[in-house]
């Protein structure tokens, strides 16, 4: 059978239509019924939003339980991935800016360009850096390296590679340029994508939020999500250790990213908030919503609850604390002016616990981001803990170490007496004075450790601390804690105990006469106030040093479960005899009943014992400190206070006083020691 070329033709046509078919009946087969749950799931994706639910941060409450760092409800404005063009991109963005500035919002953003309001110039400004730092042009060689900038020769070019990068148009004034690229920087930063929505500001306001849900939300490019902000329930009080919290860095997320946690999350970055971050933070939880064609969801498809962060208990009572901070802010005013400087520290000598820790000036960390640059530029400093990491020559307080050292290697006894001469005239080059004589001409006489500790004799700790030697004294630094961590959870400076190799190491040359300088608390000696509490406090425990704390426990806070807890602990022990345990210990009455402290406490009924202190500095009036504790009989509390460049040590006895008194009445009802039974049991 013959067939012609039509019908050939035909019959391949015939064949190809079927062969398609069957590849479209195979195809929709393989899209139904193979991979048909697969594809399903790919739209789901499209149409279905996921919206974190996030878990409130652990709240922190001191030692009787009175809230000290809370949780409220705050909103945060969240950029969703659409499919607009960079133009469409950057004019929502640059509304929503205005919108955030004509409200008192901002942005989140760590693009390190800003334009100069004065000066019409782009600049660099780091938050974490002073400009005239020697580390502020290093931070700009790295951040330039880093993204690769480098090689522009000024911050207009860099801007400009920016605004091209993200398509910004010339239209928008230099303000508006720098702050969209700013936002599409941080964008970039924290991976945003379909699956990845960008935080674009946090704890905006009901005008913001209003805005926001009546143009955006409906579009699919924003919307906004309700978060539990950080807030102080003491307002300024105790901002130095509490620390801050802030959005995650995308350095910061690299390391914790296997930890659970996102791009968008807020942590802890300094003082506690930083310390217990582990324990604080909570496990979120999620929403996700299937949207309608408008854009709004239709219904919830799955979710869960966050689960809240653990609560700490800190050892700090917040009515001793303002009473503190109240202390040294007006002490130091009457010494020196609103303008100055000190810190205070108050320590249960039992256990290490740290009852109240404050430096000043301070801030306030509901308003840290706001008032950032002024607090980075202000003279006095005052975002620097002065109590953990200001370091002072301790001045006279350091007799009673000299004394311990002299006393325990057989130097001296409580019974031996030495005749102040007025001019110490041992080394014929070198005849250092008593300050007595050099004020008035006169001398202490002749007298033993627990009077020279009283009347703070210059001439007596010369002579015992040359027959003792630096080597000697340096070792009962060691065991004392003087030059070393206390062990607190917050960093801290270990100060400089003076001796030769410290004097080497430094460059210098160490003499014979220094150790007579070092032996009343002068030379290159350098402590912290809580060094100088820690060290008192192992005086009172005859050689036990116990490493101080903050942190008391921490629980869970739906189920009470307890998830650390602090005990008492011993970092060394170096017991002294009873005789010079008890010749230190009058001594330091001495000082507050007649001697160099009797002003302030001459007339109080609370018997104490102390050491003030006067530290010669080379830029500007002494410092002046005071150390001691209460009651004398059953010490309970250990108070240490500095004030920089201050008047008289009375300006420093003055707010231990005040400290002492309010403990008295807040754990005694009262501001004497009447009501204390004498006995070793600590009231808790």
């Amino acid at each position: 059978m013959e067939f012609n070329k039509t019908t050939i033709r035909a019959l391949i046509i015939t064949g190809v239509v079927a062969l398609l078919a069957l590849a479209c009946v195979v195809r929709l087969y393989n899209l139904q019924i193979v991979n048909g749950e697969d594809f399903r799931i790919m739209a789901d994706n499209s149409s279905v939003r996921t919206y974190v639910k996030k878990a409130p941060r652990g709240e922190i409450f001191d030692r009787n339980g009175v809230p000290i760092v809370e949780n409220k409800a705050g909103y945060s404005i969240q950029i969703f991935k659409t499919d607009i063009t960079d133009d469409e991109l950057n004019a929502n963005l640059a509304d929503i800016i205005t919108l955030l500035h004509e409200n008192g919002c901002d942005y989140t953003s760590t693009f390190p360009i800003r334009y100069n309001a004065e000066t019409g110039s782009p600049e660099y400004v780091f938050d974490d850096i002073e400009p005239e730092s020697d580390e502020y042009p290093l931070k700009i060689a790295e951040w330039e390296s880093e993204n690769g900038v480098s090689g522009y020769g000024t911050l207009r070019e860099i801007v400009a590679h920016y605004a091209d990068k993200y398509n910004v148009s010339a239209e928008y004034d230099n303000d508006m340029t720098v702050d969209l690229i700013a936002v599409r920087y941080e964008m970039d930063l924290r991976n945003f994508g379909r699956f990845n929505p960008f935080t674009m500001a946090t704890e905006v306001n009901n005008i913001v939020l209003q805005k926001i849900e009546e143009t955006y939300v409906s579009m699919g490019f924003a919307g906004v999500v309700t978060d539990a902000v950080r807030t102080y329930a003491r307002g300024t009080m105790a901002a130095h250790i509490l620390g801050r919290t802030g959005i995650i860095y995308a350095e910061e997320y690299e390391k914790l990213k296997d930890e659970g946690y996102g791009m968008n999350d807020i942590i802890g970055k300094d003082g506690l908030e930083a310390v217990l971050e582990p324990y604080l933070k909570g496990e979120d939880g999620y929403r996700s919503v299937r949207l309608g064609t408008d854009g709004r969801y239709d219904d919830e498809v799955a979710s869960r609850e966050p689960h809240p962060g653990n609560y700490a208990e800190l050892t700090i009572d917040a009515e001793l604390q303002a009473a503190a901070e109240s202390a040294l802010r007006t002490h130091i005013s009457e010494a020196v002016g609103s303008d100055g400087a000190g810190a205070v520290i108050a320590v249960d000598p039992h256990n290490g616990e740290i009852l109240a820790i404050a430096s000043y000036p301070g801030y306030n960390p509901e308003t840290f981001n706001e008032d950032y640059d002024r607090l980075l530029k202000a003279d006095s400093k005052p975002l620097f803990n002065r109590a953990l990491n200001g370091t002072y020559a301790p001045g006279s307080t350091f007799k009673m170490l000299t004394s311990i050292a002299g006393l325990e290697s057989g130097i001296i006894s409580p019974d031996t007496y030495i005749t102040d001469r007025g001019v110490y005239t041992y080394y014929s080059d070198y005849r250092p004075t008593c300050l007595v004589y050099s004020s008035s001409g006169s001398t202490h006489g002749t007298i033993n450790v627990s009077e020279a500790i009283g009347v703070s004799c210059n001439y007596f700790f010369y002579d015992v601390g040359r027959q003792t030697g630096i080597d000697t004294i340096d070792e009962y630094c060691e065991k004392f804690g003087l030059g070393l961590p206390t062990g607190i959870e917050l960093p801290e400076s270990t100060g400089i105990v003076a001796g030769p190799d410290e004097r080497e190491a430094a460059g210098g040359e160490w003499h014979p006469g220094d150790v007579l300088q070092t032996a009343i608390g002068q030379s290159d000696n350098l402590f912290t106030p809580a060094q100088l509490a820690s060290y008192v406090c192992t005086i009172l425990n005859k050689g036990t040093r116990y490493k101080l704390h903050l942190v008391r426990r921490i629980a869970d806070y739906e189920t009470g479960e307890i998830k650390m807890q602090s005990e008492p602990e011993i970092i060394s022990e170096n017991p002294i005899s009873d005789s010079t345990f008890a010749a230190v210990k009058e001594g330091m009455r001495q000082v507050v009943a007649d001697g160099t402290a009797a002003k302030v406490f001459g007339s109080s009924s609370l018997k104490v014992g102390g050491k003030t202190g006067t530290a010669e500095v080379s830029d500007g009036a002494d410092n002046v400190l005071f150390t001691g504790f209460a009651p004398y009989d059953n010490p309970e509390i250990v108070v240490a206070a500095v004030i920089e460049h201050g008047a008289t040590s009375s300006f420093a006895a003055q707010i231990a006083k005040d400290v002492f008194e309010s403990y008295m009445s807040l754990y005694h009802g009262s501001s004497d020691a009447k009501n204390i039974n004498d006995t070793d049991e600590y009231v808790d």
